[in-house]
């Protein structure tokens, strides 16, 4: 199985906002990156014991930037949602005015980062 995926990170605070207010995933740790004191690494719970492990590097200029989509990119991270947890994941979306797309009757939302998370319900 997969532990993690790791995604750099514009802002990580409201990385952690979306994640932990919108999609009901918690943060569970934030420490310094152990390859880059100036860097914070941050994980985030996203079920079955796996973690999205968002990385910032504010003192790198290229990486405040949108990247590009195209080869070489994640297209977008597919997670199985219980149907009662999707319907409050949605109806949050809707509230906080966040976009997002329908699709096989799952919908595709992006993180402050751009990240595509489609969300797949499950009964």
């Amino acid at each position: 199985g997969v532990n993690h995926i790791a995604v750099f990170a514009k802002d990580l605070e409201a990385t952690a906002k979306f994640y932990s207010e919108i999609m009901d995933m918690p943060v569970v740790s934030v420490a310094p990156n152990r390859d880059s004191e100036e860097s914070t690494h941050m994980n985030v719970a996203i079920g079955n014991g796996m973690r999205l492990s968002f990385f910032d590097f504010p003192h790198v200029p290229r990486l405040q930037k949108k990247a590009p989509e195209g080869v070489g990119n994640v297209m977008h991270i597919a997670l199985p949602i219980a149907r009662n947890i999707f319907t409050e994941i949605k109806e949050r979306c809707d509230r906080n005015k966040i976009k997002y797309e329908e699709g096989g009757g799952a919908i595709y939302v992006k993180d402050p980062n751009g990240l595509a998370i489609e969300l797949m319900p499950f009964d």
